[in-house]
């Protein structure tokens, strides 16, 4: 209990807050944060000179979470503090960073975990930085949006994706100008009833006193104390009156979006009818983007090829692209990693989700070789073969220690299959999110398979992000491509709402 006696004096801290008020006061903050949305005049009071420039200097969304999280389990109904005034909202902040440098040295030697926790800083922080603006809602459209995940995602919230992304975007833009609002309104100029819209919300709403028990359940008073999950997560509306249920408040709109959009995932995981239409689903979607930027005649596309060894029928590989430089080999996958592997400090969860990677790995190379033997239709011609796995969700490969466990599961695999060590340093494979190969395939129809693909593999790199190697390289090419890939087809999707009321 060593953590918790550090812990004490920031509840206690805590308890001077009251709960509504520093909400609404958190929900501002994020504005500023994540909208660039000035914060009112009485915000930050009593600033200190020394304390100049944007608040994001000193203040970062991730800090938002802990901080909603704390208040909601500790904050009481009255207090005198608030979040607008500077030297409250810096003492508070400073308690947080004093407990995550206790937590982390908490029950270990600090120097054996610091590149293990890598991985975990990179899933805390690193979201907040890559997902936003409408391309992920793009994504998720297509992704989700397929006639047999469809048919679920009706089956489960009542509305299709279209119609969640379309409320998720009305809602969380009411959500830029206001804190409040009431759930009981509306939208059916975007084509969703009103009982399907007040039901999918309600989905979404909690009481803080159901909040606050969620966090007790699950709080870790130990090394985990910072990566403790949130559940505004999951449901990030709450109800502020009990004599009004419908009126609720959102802290953070951010998370509201990316509940109605990549977070419906976790609506369906749990349905037995789920995987195999979502993992054809993201396939497809991969497809929609080497078809939009590798476009023939200099490139050769070909889908997955099923082929047959004795009497087992293979699938083969996803995708293969081709230009006069080389051919890059795709695999889709759209298995995500657990939360316990994103954030626990324990290993288990995480070594069971690389060796399902593995897993993936080992098998794309398994039909590389078959295709280099000719059992399929594509034929080699001696130029460089760049396997690539494709993940919906950033998997986040920057950790030496997760990169020396991944790389153990694949040599054991490799081993069971017969299949030559070697080959991954003959052709080393490449992991990258879909948001990445976005913009990687636009690089790679400007100026070919070969010249980006060969920087990153260079072994110096090759624990690195895809997008930070490009940009040290490719600074020209990048002013050419775009950040939100799908842009036409989104504006589109707005455009036609629009004239069906005019």
């Amino acid at each position: 209990m060593a953590f918790f006696d550090d812990y004490k004096p920031f509840r206690n801290h805590l308890r001077k807050f009251p709960l509504l008020p520093s909400l609404v006061e958190i929900w501002r903050l994020s504005l500023d944060l994540l909208y660039d949305r000035p914060l009112p005049p009485d915000y930050l009071t009593g600033r200190p000179a020394l304390a100049h420039g944007p608040l994001n200097k000193y203040l970062y969304p991730w800090d938002l979470d802990i901080l909603s999280r704390e208040l909601l389990l500790n904050a009481s109904t009255n207090g005198t503090r608030t979040l607008k005034k500077w030297s409250d909202l810096a003492n508070t902040i400073n308690y947080i960073r004093r407990l995550e440098d206790v937590a982390f040295t908490t029950g270990h030697d600090p120097q054996a975990d610091v590149l293990r926790d890598l991985h975990r800083i990179a899933h805390r922080q690193w979201p907040w930085q890559i997902d936003a603006g409408a391309a992920p809602l793009m994504r998720a459209l297509k992704v989700f949006g397929t006639e047999a995940v469809d048919r679920l995602v009706v089956q489960t919230l009542g509305m299709t994706i279209k119609q969640a992304i379309l409320l998720g975007s009305a809602v969380s833009g009411s959500f830029l100008n206001n804190s409040g609002m009431s759930i009981n309104q509306d939208y059916g100029v975007l084509g969703i009833p009103r009982d399907a819209s007040i039901a999918l919300l309600s989905r979404l709403t909690s009481t803080t006193s159901d909040l606050r028990r969620e966090i007790v359940a699950q709080q870790r008073y130990d090394q985990d104390w910072a990566y403790g999950q949130n559940p505004l997560e999951k449901r990030p509306l709450i109800s502020v009156d009990p004599s009004f249920p419908d009126r609720v408040l959102c802290p953070m709109p951010w998370w509201l979006m990316r509940r109605l959009s990549g977070g419906i995932f976790y609506d369906l995981v749990s349905l037995a009818e789920f995987s195999n239409p979502f993992g054809e689903s993201f396939q497809d979607y991969v497809g929609d983007i080497i078809k939009l930027t590798c476009k023939p005649p200099r490139f050769t596309i070909l889908p997955e090829e099923p082929y047959f060894v004795g009497q087992r029928k293979m699938h083969g590989v996803d995708w293969t692209v081709s230009d006069h430089t080389g051919h890059l080999f795709v695999e889709a996958k759209a298995k995500r990693l657990t939360v316990g592997s994103k954030v626990r400090s324990e290993t288990a969860p995480l070594d069971r989700d690389l060796n399902i990677m593995a897993m993936a790995i080992v098998q794309h190379y398994q039909n590389i070789r078959r295709s280099l033997d000719r059992q399929t239709s594509w034929k080699p011609d001696g130029l460089p073969i760049y396997p690539l796995i494709l993940t919906l969700e950033d998997w986040f490969f920057i950790s030496p220690r997760v990169n020396e466990m991944l790389t153990a599961h694949i040599g054991t695999l490799l081993a069971k299959a017969d299949v030559p060590a070697s080959i991954v340093e003959s052709m080393p494979y490449i992991i990258a999110s879909a948001q990445e190969f976005e913009i990687i395939s636009q690089l790679i129809s400007q100026i070919g398979i070969n010249p980006i693909l060969s920087r990153c593999i260079e072994p110096d790199r090759q624990s690195w992000a895809l997008l930070p190697i490009v940009r040290g390289f490719f600074k020209d090419e990048l002013k050419n491509a775009d950040g939100f890939l799908f842009r036409a087809e989104f504006m589109q999707l707005w455009q036609n709402i629009y004239a069906n009321h005019q």
